[in-house]
């Protein structure tokens, strides 16, 4: 018995230890984001597109993940993931002086987390049982918390003191661990081989993605007449209806949409997290150029002020979770999500007088509202489905969450740059311009995240009349 508890710890380091790494990097590269426009001379636009491409290429690898475990299986993709991560680390520590293959860097590493990301839950969820899949994600999530408290903050060292090029090869440690785990501790999981390729299917899915992204993007580069970023974007929206289309029609389909349909639990919790998803991105955005171009933080500083809402957010994912394993109220969710929109909102009201504590002690209250909220609502929704749907149900709502990350930072990229030049334009100055901006970006930031407090009343409603039906069908 202790051999095989011992044997579930080990399995739970090798994959908290790849999900670690990706987590690390992103989030070094996350908070420095001012300081590759300055080094590269690059627009913050085209600076966007190194969070952009991450979570483009993560959103675009995450339907192929139910495919490619389906051919080689869960222990195999995930460890293929590792390995890409570890080669292009590589490269780019190689080669870090050309910003094309920096970008390219980004690109795959966030395909290798496409694979990484769901299967990590779910490879955990196979070696723990129901009754603590809680506790085991919120210490999931309390293990990963550690890497955005390391890595602001080692990014901003290395950026002072070092060259760029120790951002990436920090990674390769921490892979080839990673690799020696999974290869020796995860047992092998036979492929299943029961969905189909069929390639119109994955075009059409990469196309709508490409084409909407470009789309958005190209709608801040004046060069470029409206109609084309318009005509993308019309193209991308019409390529995911017809995706959407052709897949409900297949016994095996690429990505399982069904899924919401049948479960209102799981559908809603799939929302909540895509708006969470995307203002907890959008924060990561917007908060070091409002750090930085207004209050001029330097990059370590501008580290260390997300170490408090990392810490929290480890301490109270672990709280949440045993919420969540205990039975207890949904309420829980609601104060969390109470807790992020204030500390968001806040953030649009600082005067350039506010000090250094209060910027932290708002950190660590968008911290503990995390901690309550994110995690919690993802095991809710993952806890509704059937154990043969859990796998599919982490690859559908890993890929809502992203594609709704994704296109949050770019319109907010967007929106920083056309907003803080037309305000100059008018005869402020550009640092004030650029504070007008980011101050009204922290708004819409703030009310989209009180927007899914009524989400969580209907979550919380099903929830109590499914549980409640289950009880009467076991009385019976």
């Amino acid at each position: 018995m202790k051999a095989e508890k011992a044997n579930k710890h080990i399995i739970l380091l090798a994959i908290t230890s790849g999900a670690f790494l990706l987590v690390l990097t992103n989030s070094a590269f996350n908070v420095l984001l001012p300081e590759f426009v300055r080094i590269y001379d690059i627009s913050a636009a085209l600076g966007g597109w190194m969070i952009t491409l991450y979570m483009l290429a993560m959103t675009m690898t995450m339907p192929l993940t139910s495919l490619i475990v389906d051919r080689i299986g869960r222990k195999r993709a995930y460890i293929m993931g590792l390995a890409v991560y570890c080669v292009f680390s590589i490269m780019g520590g190689l080669f870090y002086k050309h910003i094309e293959v920096v970008l390219l860097v980004r690109l795959m590493h966030g395909a290798a987390a496409g694979l990484m990301i769901p299967l990590s839950l779910v490879l955990l969820f196979d070696h723990y049982g129901h009754e603590m899949r809680g506790r085991i994600t919120g210490l999931w999530g309390m293990l990963l918390m550690v890497a955005p408290a390391i890595g602001p903050t080692l990014g901003g060292l290395v950026m002072e003191f070092g060259e760029i090029k120790f951002l990436f090869w920090i990674n390769v440690p921490f892979a080839l661990c990673s690799l020696i785990l999974c290869c020796t501790q995860i047992a092998s999981y036979q492929p299943v081989r029961r969905k189909t390729f069929y390639p119109e299917g994955v075009v059409l899915m990469l196309f709508s993605i490409f084409a909407m992204s470009l789309g958005i993007h190209l709608i801040s580069v004046k060069a470029v007449s409206l109609w084309l970023p318009v005509t993308l974007m019309l193209l991308g929206t019409a390529a995911g209806v017809r995706f959407i289309q052709k897949e409900n029609g297949r016994t095996e389909p690429l990505i399982r949409y069904r899924l919401l349909q049948g479960n209102p639990v799981y559908a809603m919790t799939v929302l909540i997290s895509a708006i969470q998803d995307s203002v907890m991105f959008g924060v990561i955005f917007v908060l070091p150029l409002l750090l930085q171009e207004v209050f001029h933080f330097s990059p370590a500083m501008t580290g260390a002020i997300f170490i408090p809402a990392a810490i929290f957010t480890s301490m109270f994912s672990w709280i949440g979770g045993s919420f969540v394993d205990k039975g207890r109220s949904l309420n829980f969710i609601a104060y969390g999500i109470v807790l992020i929109a204030g500390s968001v909102l806040v953030f649009a009201f600082f005067s350039q007088q506010v000090s250094f504590f209060v910027m932290a002690l708002m950190m660590a209250t968008r911290g503990m509202g995390n901690g309550l909220s994110s995690l919690t609502i993802t095991t809710v929704g993952l806890n509704s489905l059937p154990e043969e749907d859990l796998h599919e149900g982490s690859v559908l709502s890993s890929t809502i969450e992203r594609l709704a990350s994704s296109f949050a930072v770019m319109l907010l990229a967007v929106y920083y740059e056309v907003r803080w030049q037309a305000i100059a334009s008018a005869g402020e100055t550009a640092e004030l311009a650029k504070w007008l901006a980011l101050k009204e970006e922290c708004f819409a930031l703030g009310i989209l995240m009180l927007a899914t407090l009524p989400l969580v009343l209907v979550v919380k409603r099903k929830k109590v009349a499914i549980d409640v039906g289950n009880r009467r069908q076991s009385a019976v």
